[in-house]
């Protein structure tokens, strides 16, 4: 019994590196969610910073939204209006990235930044 547990688990393993390798896959850091970032211009930067900002706000209402302290129902609305806003911005931002229009990336991630941070307050509030 024993030897076949050890049989079946080296098999698996050596198949998911195997199945990882062939898909481009590093198996020994499949699991990382977050690869290292290097940005190469102050334009990436901003839109990584931007990025991460729309991602925590998201992560600060699911979690409000799912302990089922938020606020009100219209704080609820407010923020989910706010979240799409910020994906909308972020997605116009990364056009402008490629358009090489620096101060549109600017200005667009700017307001990302404190819309997310408008999120992240407002998650915050309890019910009373």
């Amino acid at each position: 019994m024993k030897v076949f547990y050890w049989n079946t688990l080296y098999g698996l393993t050596l198949t998911f590196m195997v199945w990882s390798i062939s898909l481009g896959i590093d198996p020994v850091r499949a699991g990382h969610a977050e690869p290292h970032f290097h940005p190469q211009s102050p334009m990436q930067e901003s839109l990584y910073q931007a990025g991460k900002n729309v991602n925590e706000a998201w992560e600060a209402f699911h979690l409000a939204a799912l302990g089922g302290t938020l606020a009100s129902p219209a704080i609820q609305a407010q923020i989910e209006r706010d979240l799409h806003a910020s994906r909308l911005l972020l997605v116009d931002a990364r056009k402008a990235a490629r358009d090489n229009d620096a101060r549109a990336v600017s200005s667009l991630t700017a307001r990302i930044g404190e819309i997310s941070t408008r999120i992240k307050e407002k998650s915050r509030k309890q019910k009373p």
